[in-house]
């Protein structure tokens, strides 16, 4: 028995005619050439353990190129696949094949009327090179399509892509009419047709943005085929989207596309009609949006304030909203996180409508107002809390007025701490003694003993609640110590 080393191989000839070389080389693709000169490699120490997908290894491609790589020898009858399972193939020289007569290239003439078919298309507007028929006719082998619409597709892209024709780019679209069963002369004249349309609406986007004199680009026509096709926008509803580039933006497909995606997401309407009254309806709330952060003075961005207003834009009307950020206008920090509370707190206690929150409001300022007339009277430094309502409103339901509650106040003037405390002593006093009027309290001050200056009584311990400055304003802390109280 005789056998090779197989380390010699790699040391050995692998014989390539110049024939392939010049005849065969420049038309085909690098990576075909890359698997004919593989496997003709191979062909010099076979083994039946090697095949295709350890040829996709070795090469660094997929086993679906390596296979197309091998039927389109076998088209230039180079290589002839003699067994489907294992699947097994023949190389063939070139130089033999010639002398036997057996080249594909004359022999397959379905590829040679295409061929012609497609020289004759271009005809003197362009030079076709035999590796762009030859990736072309792939489409009818690898894809399904029939010759004649792939001459069609062709036609198409010379007439609509013109200096920006490529077989490159043409593949994309045979892909597609592949995807959608578009395989027919007929088929292909509606897919096209619509091919057609999505053009000629990209170049009407690209007038409008200011484009004249040049062709949308590959990817521009992909956007359009997406706002028209997956998105099902109409051609008039994209010239509405347009619109929003004449607001200062730099005109760009890019932009318009960022407008659609977000009328997708916030309207179900596809029509011009639709994009109109929804534009218009976004340009509406862009002003209110600015409204509220012109009242509320928020160190947050446009689109923050717009996500926040959209929030609270489902519960409650553009007034009250503008109401609660009055409410925390004030405020040095976290505006918008007290507002948020402060709605929040007024959701709970179902106060949506304006005329109920304002009635709310009122109450609320009407009382810290007489409050503060008592603050005064008492020479105390101090805010209204929620507790501080709550004991006033105590006082009002005994049926003491504010002269009253005055004449009180004054008696704290002496205490040095707790002076609502001392206050709500008095008061509790002269509700068990009867008092509701200025003469019944006037009387009762009469009558009383020399107050020792400095004593205290156990009722005076009530804690009072202080808010610095730096924290909040004093009306938005009423209207936050309200919503606690009311919330338990």
């Amino acid at each position: 028995m005789f056998k090779r080393d197989d380390a010699a191989r790699a040391f050995g000839v692998t014989p390539v005619e110049n024939l392939f070389i010049q005849e065969y080389l420049p038309a085909a693709r690098g990576d075909y050439v890359k698997v004919y000169l593989w496997g003709l490699y191979q062909t010099q120490s076979p083994s039946d353990e090697y095949g295709v997908p350890e040829m996709a290894k070795e090469l660094e491609l997929t086993v679906p190129e390596v296979e197309a790589a091998l039927r389109y020898w076998e088209r230039r009858g180079l290589v002839c696949r003699y067994s489907a399972e294992p699947e097994a193939y023949h190389f063939y020289s070139p130089l033999q094949r010639l002398h036997t007569g057996q080249l594909r290239d004359e022999a397959d003439s379905a590829y040679a009327d295409f061929a012609e078919s497609v020289y004759a298309m271009f005809g003197d507007k362009r030079k076709v090179r035999p590796a762009e028929i030859a990736r072309a006719w792939e489409w009818v082998q690898d894809m399904g399509l029939r010759p004649e619409a792939v001459l069609l597709l062709l036609s198409h892209c010379m007439d609509t892509m013109r200096s920006q024709f490529s077989f490159k780019k043409a593949e994309s679209l045979a892909a597609a009419m592949a995807d959608q069963k578009a395989v027919t002369a007929e088929d292909a004249e509606v897919f096209l047709r619509q091919e057609l349309s999505i053009r000629q609406g990209a170049q009407g986007v690209v007038r409008y943005l200011g484009g004249m004199g040049r062709l949308p680009s590959e990817p521009e026509v992909a956007l359009y085929r997406k706002w028209r096709v997956e998105w099902q926008f109409s051609e008039a509803a994209v010239l509405s989207a347009c619109q929003e580039t004449a607001k200062g933006v730099k005109p760009s497909f890019a932009y318009v596309d960022k407008v659609l995606s977000g009328l997708r997401e916030r309207s179900d309407g596809r029509s011009g009609a639709a994009v109109e009254k929804q534009l218009l309806s976004d340009a509406a709330e862009n002003e209110q949006v600015k409204e509220l952060m012109q009242r509320l003075q928020p160190d947050t961005s446009f689109v923050i304030a717009q996500n926040f207003y959209r929030q609270w834009r489902r519960t409650f009307s553009h007034p009250v909203l503008l109401l609660a950020a009055g409410e925390c206008a004030g405020l040095r920090r976290d505006k918008m996180e007290k507002m948020d509370q402060l709605l929040a707190s007024w959701q709970d206690k179902g106060l949506v409508d304006e005329t109920a929150v304002r009635e709310y409001l009122d109450k609320i300022h009407q009382v810290n107002a007489g409050l503060r007339a008592v603050y005064a009277a008492c020479d105390y430094d101090g805010r209204p809390t929620a507790r501080d309502r709550e004991l006033y409103e105590t006082w009002q339901r005994w049926g003491m007025g504010q002269d009253v509650l005055l004449l009180a106040a004054r008696e704290t003037r002496g205490v040095e701490r707790n002076k609502l405390a001392y206050l709500n002593a008095v008061l509790t006093r002269w509700h068990d003694q009867g008092v509701t009027t200025a003469a019944d309290a006037q009387a009762q001050l009469s009558a009383r003993p020399e107050r020792p200056v400095g004593k205290q009584v156990s009722a005076q311990q009530y804690t009072q609640r202080e808010y610095t400055e730096e924290e909040m304003s004093a009306a938005a802390l009423d209207v936050l110590e309200e919503a606690k109280k009311l919330n338990g």
